[in-house]
């Protein structure tokens, strides 16, 4: 796959990843993101391995034919937001207050990245994670972030 999907709400799908071709076993598709991330390209979940992955599409690339900086940005910070909001529960929401990037290596169209996320900590107030995003055993980005859990709204 070149081209990058556009989907939009991030309910998983009840498509297995027996059914994409090219997706490891265990991945769901995510159904349709909205807002900035409707244009992002297909994600799939494994929410046991804490990962977040996607195919690197045309819509990816910057102009030197590599996956843009910002795209492995937004999906680390994705990854890191997503697994916070399944092991902590989506009546808390939170928000991205810093986000560290060192970036490793590159990835060419068509590779299949996994972002793996862990936890620091996840405290009432503040919750801290880490991401690297791999292409096969290549590390090509390590993350860092802190997120602040939004108060109710009234």
């Amino acid at each position: 796959m070149t081209e990058c999907e556009i989907t939009t709400t991030d309910a998983p799908s009840k498509k297995t990843a027996g059914t994409d071709a090219g997706v490891p076993e265990g991945f769901v598709a995510l159904d349709k993101l909205g807002g900035y991330m409707a244009n992002f390209g297909r994600l799939y979940i494994h929410a046991e391995r804490r990962t977040l992955a996607v195919r690197i599409g045309e819509c990816h690339l910057n102009n030197l034919g590599i996956p843009h900086g910002g795209m492995l940005a937004t999906l680390a910070d994705m990854a890191i937001g997503k697994m916070m909001s399944l092991e902590t529960g989506q009546s808390k929401q939170a928000v991205t207050v810093n986000l560290s990037l060192d970036y490793l290596d590159s990835g060419r169209l068509g590779d299949w990245l996994e972002a793996r996320v862990d936890f620091e900590k996840l405290g009432s107030r503040l919750r801290y994670g880490t991401c690297r995003v791999f292409s096969g055993e290549r590390c090509l980005l390590r993350a860092t972030a802190i997120f602040a859990v939004l108060a109710p709204r009234t």
